[in-house]
């Protein structure tokens, strides 16, 4: 790998550990304010929704600039979300729409950014080597946070400790801006070409679309629903950051040994047994909300779902390699994130007409086995696409699109 992927992991695990840190921790700072589950959908359905317009925007500053630019600010927007919840404090419930509209925007920035500099520096071979060592090493940061920032929480009263988590987050965005000056990068100067932006395009990467847009209809809206779950069978914060610390330590592993094991013939299998395992974990605590089923599900999921996101994050990349549209990986990316979070909106939005229908918190264990099953969904129209988990990197140069395709 040359030099600016390996600073560009360097930032990556950084980031993870200033997400660790507060990340988690910003739905239960909520939630202890309130214990109303709702407000917390609400909170992460305006995040789903104010990303894909700073992808948007990220988009334009990058083919502008490049995406060195739509990195900084998207770091910088971060630290100005961190900024607030300082200010703000306990208040904070009565901003729950800015917050979340900030920190959408700030995350379209940073993963429009992270996403289309992990094309530029890498290629077809190195790419599932680069996606490894990421996982592994935002594994480890994701493992030490949760619980640094859960001992602190739970050695102070009120929400002090709340205070030097989110500060330290604060500077650790400072710290990363400062990093993000040594990458370097030409410059696109181009426009974005916005039916590919908003376009099924190719055959491949419509299907890429779908898988994609089930995958968000699971993603995080099932990590903060057990999150909240954990909270409230534990009642502590401490407990979550352990739970959080064993599984992510369970993940780095596993983006490793799959990163060692699954060579381009067994990308298919993988798929499988990590869609599968997957399931299996949300079947667990499906069926009893306890601690032990908790744990079990935390650490069954961490070990198999990396099977499944280091296919599908390759195969996007190596869809757009065959498909001959190097110089339109940023419309791509946004294509991408808009499908990702229609699918967690759809999610959110379901989940609080639920809510509001039920009253009562019982009806997550029947909605866990529905979204649950959306990466085995995701992962039946991802094995379709043979080649590229085959190891197939070349196309014929693609023919000019019809109006039909690019509708």
């Amino acid at each position: 790998m040359c030099k600016e992927a390996k600073i560009l992991l360097i930032i990556s695990a950084i980031f993870t550990f200033a997400m660790g840190l507060s990340g988690i921790f910003v739905n239960v700072f909520f939630w202890r304010q309130t214990s109303e589950f709702i407000v917390i959908v609400i909170y992460n359905l305006m995040h789903y929704i104010s990303t894909p317009i700073g992808f948007i925007l990220a988009g334009i500053v990058a083919k502008k600039k490049n995406g060195i630019w739509a990195l900084r600010i998207g770091l910088a927007i971060f630290a100005i979300f961190y900024g607030l919840m300082l200010l703000i404090g306990g208040r904070g419930i009565l901003y729950i729409y800015l917050l979340g509209i900030i920190y959408g925007m700030a995350t379209g920035f940073y993963w429009l950014a992270f996403n289309t500099l992990s094309f530029d520096f890498t290629c077809i071979n190195n790419r599932d080597t680069f996606n490894g060592f990421n996982g592994s090493c935002a594994g480890i940061a994701a493992a030490v946070a949760p619980i640094t920032s859960a001992f602190i929480i739970s050695r102070f009263t009120s929400n002090k400790g709340y205070s030097i988590v989110f500060s330290t987050t604060l500077a650790l965005f400072v710290v990363l801006i400062l990093v993000s000056l040594t990458l370097k990068c030409k410059n696109y100067g181009s426009r974005i070409n916005y039916k590919l932006a908003f376009g099924r395009n190719c055959r491949e990467w419509g299907i890429i679309r779908k898988a994609t847009l089930l995958w968000g209809f699971r993603d995080v809206i099932i990590a903060f629903t057990v999150n909240i779950l954990i909270i409230q069978a534990t009642g502590s914060e401490l407990s979550l950051g352990k739970l959080t610390f064993i599984a992510s330590l369970l993940s780095s592993a596993s983006y490793v040994l799959v990163q060692k094991i699954i060579k381009p013939p067994k990308r298919s299998l993988a798929v499988y047994v990590g869609t599968i395992g997957s399931y299996a974990a949300v079947l667990i605590i499906a069926y009893k909300v306890i601690y032990s089923t908790l744990m079990l599900y935390v650490l069954l999921d961490a070990f198999f779902l990396p099977f499944f996101l280091i296919q599908l994050s390759s195969s996007s990349f190596n869809v757009i390699n065959r498909a001959h549209d190097e110089d339109m990986r940023v419309e791509y990316m946004i294509n991408k994130d808009i499908v990702l979070n229609i699918g967690r909106i759809i999610s959110a939005v379901i989940l609080i007409i639920l809510l509001s229908i039920f009253k009562k918190s019982s009806i997550l264990k029947l909605y866990l086995i529905f979204i649950g099953l959306a990466p085995i969904v995701s992962g039946f129209f991802l094995r379709q696409l043979k080649e590229v988990l085959g190891g197939g990197c070349a196309t014929e140069p693609k023919a000019p699109m019809s109006n039909e395709d690019q509708q």
